[in-house]
């Protein structure tokens, strides 16, 4: 089968963690047998058929949608789309607009050739594939801030109410996403199916125990409280940062043994974050952007892995965040929670189970 993937973000190159949810899944249609074609934003760069994954059945093209070849890369590849268009710049909103033509062309200009379009995010790329691909052609993939943004603009729910009767397989990360998405269009009902994503199982094996010498070559040497995700508010990292702090004060925890968090990932939170953990006396390590094998190399060498991301006053919150799929497939203990209360009382607990002694 040829398989149209639509989409904002996907891999720019090996180990990018931008759209590595969606490169995963692409990955997955490539092991069943398909042919995929990628249709995904540029990053404001080189804007090429580039090759995330070296396959003959893969080809991946980026849309650049102005005369200057300027992408969104602020839009779709730093902070993200929804930080971005929550600024309410009309920049943003124009670049947005204009990716979404573009985008539209090409689908329209390659949906003949699909046997099945798959889109990934239903602003703007279910839109964008809707008049392209007849009813029963194309399969809709919801992961959260689409969502939100449909229950924020005006015409959110006419966007909804259409791409319900358009004819389009809706798949829902997770259950809660579903039931918004049937709210805002209207239906009495479950609308579509729950799909949740999970990392490629060719490259995420199970660790057998603490990677002691991993720990050692990343330089960690106390109890390591992991975090993956971009510094950016929805993430709710200054959460995880206060619960650490509680911990090491209700413990009255020296240098030797406090804790040390470990966020992987960059952008505009990160000088806060930083403040907030010297003020907390909490060690904070943030290492930047690292190459997905990097994130495996981090998991299997820490104690707990923590997914504290929050609601954002609008509405916003994250479907499924992927990187707590990728901590699952490792086997690192997981917790997931976004109040400072139940976050302390659950990493406290998570922490004596991994055996560490604190």
């Amino acid at each position: 089968m040829k398989i149209g993937v639509v989409t904002t973000s996907f891999p720019r190159h090996p180990g990018d963690y931008a759209g590595s949810f969606v490169g995963d899944h692409v990955r997955q249609l490539l092991a069943e047998g398909h042919a995929v074609d990628v249709l995904a934003a540029g990053d404001g760069g080189h804007v090429d058929h580039t090759r995330e994954i070296e396959h003959a059945r893969l080809t991946v093209t980026r849309i650049a949608p102005g005369p200057s070849g300027d992408s969104g890369n602020g839009l779709f590849y730093g902070s993200g789309a929804p930080e971005a268009l929550e600024e309410g710049r009309p920049a943003v909103w124009l670049a947005a607009a204009r990716f979404s033509v573009a985008l539209a062309a090409a689908v329209a200009k390659r949906a003949h050739h699909f046997d099945l379009i798959e889109s990934h995010w239903l602003v703007p790329s279910a839109l964008a594939a809707l008049a392209a691909a007849p009813a029963g052609r194309h399969r809709a993939y919801a992961h959260s801030g689409d969502v939100a943004l449909l229950e924020r603009i005006p015409f959110g729910r006419a966007i909804a109410r259409r791409l319900v009767r358009g004819g389009i397989a809706l798949r829902f990360v997770s259950a809660g996403l579903q039931a918004r998405f049937a709210a805002l269009a209207g239906v009495p009902g479950p609308v579509g199916a729950v799909e949740p994503l999970f990392p490629y199982a060719g490259e995420w094996s199970r660790r057998a125990g603490l990677d002691v010498s991993g720990r050692r070559q990343l330089g960690l040497a106390r109890p390591t409280v992991l975090a993956v995700g971009r510094l950016v508010p929805i993430k709710g990292h200054d959460r995880l940062l206060r619960a650490c702090g509680r911990i090491q004060a209700a413990r009255a925890l020296g240098a030797a043994d406090a804790l040390e968090v470990v966020i992987l990932g960059d952008g505009p939170e990160r000088a806060r974050l930083c403040r907030l953990a010297h003020e907390l006396g909490v060690d904070l390590r943030l290492p930047g952007f690292v190459p997905r094998p990097d994130v495996a190399r981090w998991l299997r060498a820490s104690h707990v892995y923590v997914q504290p991301s929050i609601s954002l006053p609008g509405g916003r919150s994250e479907g499924a965040p992927f990187a707590t799929a990728e901590a699952r497939a490792v086997g690192i203990p997981v917790l997931v929670e976004s109040d400072v209360g139940r976050l302390v009382e659950g990493l406290s607990q998570r922490l004596h189970a991994a055996a560490i002694g604190v």
